[in-house]
């Protein structure tokens, strides 16, 4: 049975806590933002978190591109299921919900 747990974040860039999410280059922000700020506060992450020149580390990228793949909504976070396919190693694991779920957060997501 997995628990409802409050992620830490990896760093907080320009008042925007960050973390990675997944093993595809995904981050995740805490809180809905604006996406430009959010981009921002991702690409700050690739280059401090990564050693990258940005999120799609490539000096010619273009902002348009990036913000059309951030988007908002709500999550639950909890423990990796046992007996799933998800890692017990994991810290969590986030779950889309609605807003009004219990332990349902706000976040702004980038996918890679």
């Amino acid at each position: 049975m997995s628990t409802h747990v409050a992620p830490v974040p990896e760093a907080t860039h320009y008042g925007i806590d960050v973390t990675a999410i997944g093993e595809d280059g995904d981050l995740l922000a805490f809180g809905h933002h604006d996406p430009r700020h959010a981009l921002a506060a991702f690409n700050r992450h690739a280059r401090i978190e990564w050693g990258l020149a940005n999120l799609a580390d490539c000096r010619s990228a273009c902002a348009s591109d990036a913000i059309a793949q951030i988007t908002t909504g709500w999550g639950q976070f909890r423990t990796p299921a046992p007996g799933t396919d998800e890692d017990p190693d994991w810290e969590w694991v986030m779950d889309e919900c609605p807003a009004d779920a219990e332990h349902a957060t706000p976040y702004t997501r980038y996918r890679a």
